[in-house]
């Protein structure tokens, strides 16, 4: 694989992905690609592992079901966004995907996540020696805006860490594109403890700082938040989205796992703070600070 195949996939995911609310097609992918469709397929099979068909549908209805999860939209509403041609034909293929029907997914209990697929990205590679450094940091009290939900999950032997990332990158990447460009700082804020072997209740935030309250356009339920002050261990990187990317998923598999362990942390967080943007911007063209804390408990 070269330099050149990766450069061409990683455009063709960034469109794909920025297109998804239109349901792209292999015809529109390949139209944009400038290869036959039938060579397209074979491409990215070769590169990826995966079909490219199978990629966009599962994309797809990853986003859908998130938006069932954690939004109050209905069920005509989600599958006219995400570009089905009746509530039909979005049922069959949810139904395909996750075995029941999506009123059913909205509806049950306990969210099984184990069918979401994240974003596609090529595995970071980082010198052998490579760990981030590792600060504490103390942080004071503060009074955010945003939403909260309250999710309960069943955690089964074929539950995936991958589905979790995508759980929580679509639940942030719903908060964004309800969100005002000149607001440049959000924090996700995560917890979550077990409540037996096969049960995960998790507590995500997304919030903005209150002067920023006006720009939260997506119609949300806007509560006020309460993070107590207290110690933290900090991981901060700065680059662009895309780069951002690729540090936190080293950072989830290979540095994570050691410092919860370390600190015992009930608490996660993740502050964003970009650069000026806009909705259509590539992940290349956006410039993050980005820190991430686990509470020291």
């Amino acid at each position: 694989m070269t330099n050149e195949d990766i450069f061409f996939i990683e455009e063709l995911i960034e469109w794909v992905e920025i297109h998804l609310e239109t349901r792209p097609n292999l015809d529109a992918v390949a139209r944009i690609s400038g290869y036959s469709k039938w060579h397209l397929q074979r491409k990215f099979k070769r590169i990826t592992g995966i079909q490219l068909a199978t990629y966009i549908r599962s994309r797809i209805l990853t986003r859908a079901a998130v938006a069932l999860r954690i939004t109050h939209r209905s069920i005509i509403d989600i599958s006219d966004e995400l570009g089905f041609d009746s509530q039909q034909t979005f049922t069959r293929m949810f139904k395909q995907r996750f075995g029941i029907t999506p009123n059913r997914y909205r509806t049950m209990n306990k969210w099984d996540v184990k069918n979401l697929v994240p974003r596609f990205n090529f595995d970071v590679r980082y010198d052998a020696n490579f760990y981030p450094e590792v600060k504490r940091l103390t942080l004071p009290d503060m009074h955010l805006v945003g939403f909260t939900r309250e999710l309960e999950f069943a955690v089964s032997e074929e539950f995936e860490p991958s589905s979790c990332v995508a759980m929580k990158t679509e639940i942030l990447k719903d908060f964004f594109r309800g969100l005002n460009v000149e607001c440049r700082k959000v924090f996700s804020i995560h917890s979550s403890r077990e409540c037996g072997s096969d049960e995960c209740l998790s507590t995500h935030t997304i919030a903005v700082e209150p002067e920023h309250k006006k720009d939260i356009l997506s119609g949300h339920h806007i509560d006020n938040i309460h993070v107590p002050g207290r110690d933290y261990i900090s991981i901060t990187h700065q680059g662009t989205a895309k780069e951002c990317g690729q540090f936190v998923s080293y950072l989830l598999t290979n540095v994570r796992p050691g410092l919860l362990n370390e600190v015992k942390g009930s608490v996660e967080m993740e502050m964003l703070e970009t650069k000026e943007w806009h909705q259509d911007a590539k992940l290349r063209q956006i410039d993050i600070n980005y820190t991430y804390l686990i509470s020291i408990d």
